[in-house]
């Protein structure tokens, strides 16, 4: 009796024998697709058609039988793995082209990791850059903070400022600066007018201070202001004294002023520390 067995993995139908199935106990091997598979589950009756005598023995798929019905072939038992390989030998399919498809350059797919390594180089110098200028903008703008809690840093300062045209002075807060005494008096007594004022000023920072600017107002015998005027750090500093020295940290310094105060009647004086402008 004819019988045919479907392969489950590609569809295609065999006619196969009786013979053929018990020799593996039903156990045989797609001819198309190599599939291995159990020919008694699939197994139907082909009613009344003899197959052709192929010569094919059981186990050995049969390459010029016809298929069943327009599309079956021959099937192949499992043979034994003496008489054959376990696995079938395949041909390559051929490529199927896209139409349209560009060809991708072989150097791009290799390309990928150097290329990686230049953005991270990339990015590596501009954070270094970034950082870089990060710097140099917080050395200018707190250059006096610098100059003050780190002296040794002075020299660089003035250089940067010779190129930027600026001063490295030292921070001014007058609100840490107190006048521990002050004292005004008369220096000719044929020229009433002219008049001295000292100040004893205490610098309660940490670290060095810029000498502050001088409010000072002149009052008459009645307490009325009568002059009024804000003196610069170099007005009343001694003139040899290098500018860029304050008044160092937990101590007093004692400055003079002379004033010509004319024909005003100058009999008192108010006292007030203000911040020297600085470049």
């Amino acid at each position: 009796m004819s019988m045919i067995t479907q392969c489950p993995a590609c569809g295609t139908s065999f006619r196969v024998t009786p013979p053929q199935l018990q020799a593996q106990h039903g156990t045989v091997r797609c001819g198309r697709c190599a599939h291995v598979f159990n020919g008694f589950e699939t197994l139907a009756t082909l009613g009344g058609d003899r197959p052709p005598d192929t010569g094919a023995q059981p186990g050995v798929a049969d390459p010029g039988a016809e298929p069943a019905a327009g599309s079956a072939a021959n099937p192949a038992t499992t043979p034994p793995a003496a008489s054959q390989p376990e696995f079938p030998t395949f041909e390559r399919s051929p490529q199927t082209v896209v139409p349209g498809s560009q060809p991708v350059p072989v150097a791009a797919a290799f390309d990928d990791e150097p290329l990686r390594e230049r953005r991270g180089g990339g990015w590596a110098l501009g954070i270094l850059l970034l950082l870089l200028a990060l710097a140099a903008q917080g050395a200018y703008f707190y250059r006096s903070d610098i100059a003050a809690s780190v002296p040794e840093a002075r020299p660089y300062l003035d250089r940067m400022c010779q190129r930027l045209s600026c001063t490295a002075a030292l921070p001014q807060r007058p609100r840490l600066i107190s006048i521990e005494a002050s004292d005004m008096q008369s220096t000719d007594p044929a020229n009433r007018g002219l008049i001295a004022l000292t100040a004893t000023l205490r610098n309660n920072a940490q670290t060095e201070l810029g000498y502050p600017a001088l409010d000072v107002v002149l009052t008459d015998t009645k307490d009325h202001t009568v002059a009024r005027r804000v003196f610069m750090p170099a007005e009343y500093r001694d003139a040899g004294k290098d500018a860029r020295v304050g008044i160092p940290p937990n101590a007093e310094v004692t400055v003079r002023l002379d004033i010509d105060s004319g024909d005003l009647g100058a009999a008192g004086f108010r006292l007030a520390l203000l911040p020297a402008p600085t470049r």
